[in-house]
């Protein structure tokens, strides 16, 4: 069935609670999501074929009395086009997701998603968030980082980046940056750099932006965040949206030369600046490490979420999944 859809989605479910995932430990953000979409196709096939599953909740549970998988078809639709499209949403329903929500008051959690985008698409924006909303069963996300990076922009250089970020670091937790003295002669040069970058990303940015500030209007999201952005971008960004950032991230890779105007305008306007190890070419090399390799036509993911639950008073990491969506590309017919 999935090598006949032409659009999926794919909900890991709390991949905290995976064992291969466990097993893992110190694997990169790209390795971890390649993972986590591969062990759910993986289940997924199995329910197709009638095996048993392979992680997940046991065979004897009461809530799998009658599945054979954690993993499930939840929908499939189609939608009139010139090339009728069919869309498999999988899922994994009986993860322990909405057990961890449930634990705690609403109050008492602290969600966070970063989602990751290469065009400025609101209606692939809107679909992301809404797909997150009914992973977690909540009325509300506490913050919403916004990663755009579109495939003409820096895409080669970006590889070569991500290698480094392999190299130095595994994590994948946002953390404050240290103010440092950066000399003015590179402070030029970050600002020429980022007026470059800045001019080819912040009109899809503003795109994307004005959707999530209807939900934040509609008291959906309470905080905005962006991501991989320089100085003269946010102060543009900042000067021009209604929800104003209070988050900026900037790529571990470079946050030893972070722009002075950067540190300047994000402690003069409260905008909290932290760093992160995501790759910027995630959605291409997640597809090609998991649906490729699979056989599945899919060299790019549409837009992918990642959601991070944590415990407020604990600061305890409770859930932690990923929401994504793929186009898959039609088999070609034969004469």
């Amino acid at each position: 069935m999935l090598k006949s859809a032409s659009k999926v989605t794919i909900n890991t479910g709390n991949v905290l609670n995976l064992i291969d995932i466990k097993k893992k430990a110190g694997q990169n953000v790209t390795e971890e999501l390649s993972e986590s979409i591969k062990l759910t196709l993986s289940e997924w096939s199995s329910v197709q074929n009638g095996l048993p599953i392979q992680n997940g909740v046991p065979e004897n549970s009461p809530e799998t009395s009658q599945q054979h998988s954690d993993y499930m078809v939840v929908s499939t639709s189609t939608a009139p086009s010139a090339r009728t499209e069919t869309l498999v949403n999988i899922t994994r329903p009986h993860d322990d997701v909405h057990i961890k929500m449930a634990e705690e008051e609403r109050k008492n959690l602290k969600i966070g998603v970063k989602i990751f985008i290469n065009e400025h698409s609101t209606s692939a924006l809107t679909e992301c968030l809404q797909n997150v909303f009914t992973a977690l069963q909540t009325e509300y996300i506490d913050n919403v980082i916004l990663a755009y990076n579109p495939d003409n922009v820096n895409s080669r250089q970006a590889r070569n980046d991500d290698d480094n970020v392999k190299n130095t670091s595994h994590s994948t937790k946002a953390s404050p940056i240290s103010l440092v003295n950066i000399s003015s002669t590179d402070g030029e040069a970050d600002n020429d750099a980022d007026a470059r970058k800045c001019e080819a990303i912040l009109p899809g940015i503003k795109v994307l932006w004005a959707v999530l500030e209807d939900y934040v209007k509609e008291g959906r999201v309470q905080q905005l965040g962006v991501a991989d952005v320089g100085g003269g971008c946010l102060r543009k960004l900042h000067a021009w949206a209604r929800v104003r950032p209070s988050i900026a991230q900037i790529n571990l890779a470079s946050c030893c030369v972070v722009p002075p105007s950067l540190h300047t305008f994000c402690r003069a306007n409260d905008v909290q600046l932290l760093t992160h190890a995501d790759p910027p070419d995630l959605l291409s090399q997640a597809a090609v490490k998991t649906l490729s390799e699979a056989g599945v036509g899919c060299n790019n993911l549409d837009w992918c979420a990642r959601y991070q639950v944590h415990i407020k008073c604990r600061g305890v990491l409770a859930l932690k999944g990923y929401v994504c969506k793929a186009t898959i590309a039609p088999k070609l017919e034969k004469k």
